[in-house]
């Protein structure tokens, strides 16, 4: 499940689908032909400094990233992400992408401090490429699981920022279909997959910290296995490998 090539050894679909793959997302998403993603979900560095997570003090990875996802990303696809409100104004900056709509997660539990004093809620803002159309209407706040960190099937989940997989699954079904295929370039704790994997989607995920990346596989494994007879069947993709052009 998880894959830890260099990214000049990965070949296109078969190091890549439904995979776990542990390196830098900037070098790998290079190895991904130019749409054939149905649509992206992260939760990307951004500015927070927390101790585990790679780039945070700045948004140079993120903005570097931004045009790859356009890239691999199909025309009418959307492109949803997790924001620092913050750093907010420096979403839009050079941003390929154009902004659709903002969904709020609820943290009654939040106990991070901010300039007013606790802040109580995560951003995840919704853009898109050309006019695609949302799968299933739904509402656009949600309230998150009993406190941070904590899974109410699993426990403490030992990641400084994981996102609740109900709420994940929740956005996987407003902004995409069974059988889609959904890049996460940032995949930290795994909850994209997880949720993509219970929904019967399939999945690309990069992440940078080799702990993570087995978290993200260890829960991707006993959730699966838990879910196992209520968890729809992927559909096949049928891509074709991809012949790569020297970098």
């Amino acid at each position: 499940m998880i894959v830890r090539k260099v990214s000049e050894q990965l070949r296109f679909p078969e190091d890549f689908l439904d995979k776990i793959v542990c390196g830098d997302a900037l070098q790998l998403i290079r190895r991904i032909p130019d749409g054939v993603v149905d649509a992206v979900i992260t939760d990307p560095p951004y500015g927070l400094n927390t101790e585990g997570i790679n780039d945070t003090n700045d948004l140079t990875t993120f903005y570097a990233i931004l045009p790859e996802c356009w890239r691999v990303l199909k025309q009418n696809a959307f492109f949803i992400t997790f924001f620092s409100t913050k750093l907010l104004p420096q979403l839009f900056r050079s941003n390929p992408f154009t902004y659709f709509w903002q969904i709020i997660l609820y943290c009654p539990g939040g106990s991070v401090n901010s300039p007013i004093g606790f802040t109580k809620f995560f951003s995840c803002f919704v853009f898109k490429k050309g006019n695609p159309s949302v799968v299933k209407r739904c509402k656009d706040i949600f309230v998150d699981t009993p406190s941070k960190m904590v899974e109410p099937d699993e426990g403490y989940i030992d990641h400084p920022t994981p996102k609740p997989k109900r709420f994940m699954m929740e956005i996987v079904k407003m902004f995409t279909k069974e059988g889609d295929l959904i890049l996460d370039p940032f995949l930290g704790s795994g909850s994209t997959a997880i949720a993509c994997r219970l929904l019967g989607r399939h999945f690309i995920g990069f992440e940078i910290n080799e702990k993570y990346c087995h978290l993200a596989a260890r829960r991707l494994s006993t959730l699966t296995q838990i879910h196992k007879s209520s968890t729809p069947r992927q559909k096949v993709l049928n891509i074709p490998p991809h012949r790569h052009k020297t970098l």
